[in-house]
């Protein structure tokens, strides 16, 4: 004889906390089986011993100073907009072709018909992850000694306004040195991040994947281009191709058949025309180079532009050209200060982005010893007047809020979005230590890749390069020590 079981008497609240409890032990027992925190935890602490400042701690300065670059580019003055979705497809209309070359041979025939061509493109999103070295809560809270005094920092190596930042702040300006935990996740980690996500913004590509554990989205190398092809159907949509042209390693100061700027200038009028033949009209663009590159450019473009002005001119043999020195220097000197180029009457501004890929006579043998080549960008920033041509989209993981929410708050012991949404913040827990794992999962969505163009190779011969930020890059300045030994005492 079967019995009934009255679910109501059984799925009470005190069951459900009870069943509340067992869980956040199972989670407890199945984060410390996973967790990878290193025992003993490898300290990079500023305080204690073993620390950045170790032994001489007692007699250091308060106010400490960082001599890192900084990481800027393209990305710092993106459209952000948080997003769930794991895909983006973007459609198209390419074009429309009549179905017969033949006109109708009376008068009451059938007329030639019209037939709409269209195209889909893919934008995946990246993944990528970093985590802070392991902490031992007991441990970050030590002195040395009474000499261990509090640090100053006086300048950060990324700002919030960077999109490779969590987005918020320490309590205190002083905090960020006194706290160990907001140093390895507001100073340590937006580093990590941005020396890869400063590259993937032009080199991303998904083929580089590792299943799901690491991603790539579409780099601008990707985007900018010719050759695009249907998501889908994998048919090719000339419609789409932005104006990509070779340089072929002139040299931006001494070429002259073209100059830089009679090419760069040529090109943003191909895509203004576009723009204005699609109704896509007004356009704003921006023009994005490496920072050695811009300091050569910004001094050739008085001359050079009145090479492109004179370039379709008929010159008589005695004509000549009278140019005021004083005007050229003073056009130099706003070009480099407001930091535009002037392109059919219109003056667009330049964004310097150390992440372009830059091309030297160790990796690049049309190139000789303190040669060096990268490609130059005009992007369109608006299309319509406002609506934005290019935008930086993230998943948004302030949705964990709601997941977090349906286990009473449970899981906010382990997981934690930034405050916009665009870090995941992961607990990994073994006993005393732990470390902090952050993800990211953004992608570049270009929606007019026809009014996008590329210069590629293009030479420059700086006196002297200037330094980097990128972690393997050549013009890159470290030095100094991660740990120091424990103090020695005779006793």
């Amino acid at each position: 004889m079967s019995e009934t079981i009255d679910l109501k008497k059984i799925l009470t609240p005190e069951f459900g906390a009870a069943m509340g409890v067992e869980i956040g032990k199972a989670i407890d027992k199945a984060m410390a089986a996973r967790a990878t925190v290193a025992d003993p935890p490898p300290y990079n602490q500023i305080h204690g011993h073993g620390s950045l400042f170790g032994t001489p701690q007692v007699s250091v300065d308060s106010e400490v100073i960082s001599a890192m670059m900084r990481f800027t580019g393209l990305a710092d003055v993106l459209p952000r907009e948080g997003v769930r979705t794991l895909e983006h497809f973007l459609p198209f209309i390419t074009g429309i072709d009549e179905t017969s070359s033949t006109e109708r041979a009376n008068e009451c025939g059938d007329c030639i018909s019209g037939e709409t061509e269209a195209c889909i493109q893919h934008f995946p999103t990246g993944l990528v992850c970093r985590e802070t070295k392991s902490i031992k809560i007991q441990r970050a809270i030590e002195r040395l000694n009474n000499g261990d005094i509090d640090l100053q920092l006086l300048n950060q190596e990324l700002g919030e306004s960077s999109p490779w930042h969590p987005g918020w702040s320490p309590t205190s300006a002083n905090d960020i040195m006194q706290i160990y935990a907001a140093w390895a996740l507001l100073f340590e980690l937006p580093p990590l991040f941005a020396n890869k996500m400063t590259t993937m913004l032009y080199t991303g590509n998904p083929t580089n994947n590792n299943g799901n554990a690491y991603r790539e989205f579409r780099g601008m190398e990707l985007l900018v281009n010719t050759g695009f092809v249907d998501a889908f159907a994998n048919v090719t949509c000339p419609a789409l191709d932005s104006d990509v042209k070779d340089f072929n390693y002139g040299d931006v100061q001494t070429a002259t058949t073209p100059t830089f700027y009679e090419l760069l200038e040529m090109a943003h009028w191909y895509v203004m025309n576009n723009a204005i033949g699609q109704a896509l009209w007004p356009v704003s663009w921006c023009v994005v180079m490496r920072p050695p590159l811009w300091h050569i450019v910004f001094s050739t473009i008085p001359i050079q532009s009145v090479t492109a002005a004179l370039m379709n001119t008929s010159v008589p043999a005695n004509f000549s050209v009278n140019l005021d020195g004083a005007a050229m220097l003073r056009d130099r000197e706003s070009f480099r200060q407001q930091m535009y180029i002037p392109l059919n009457g219109m003056n667009v501004p330049v964004v310097l982005d150390h992440g372009i890929p830059e091309s030297n006579n160790a990796n690049d043998s049309n190139l000789a010893a303190g040669e060096y080549a990268s490609d130059v960008y005009l992007v369109p920033m608006k299309y319509l007047g406002n609506r934005d041509a290019i935008k930086l989209q993230y998943k948004d993981y302030r949705w964990i809020n709601g997941e977090i929410a349906a286990t009473d708050g449970l899981l906010g012991n382990f997981y934690r979005p930034s405050p916009d949404g665009r870090f995941s913040w992961s607990l990994v827990v073994d006993g005393p230590c732990f470390k902090i794992q952050a993800e990211i999962e953004p992608r570049i969505l270009l929606r007019t890749p026809q009014l996008a163009a590329r210069i590629q190779n293009v030479k420059y011969v700086p006196q002297q390069h200037t330094r980097e930020p990128g972690f393997d890059d050549p013009y890159r300045f470290k030095g100094g020590v991660s740990t120091r030994g424990p103090a020695s005492y005779y006793h």
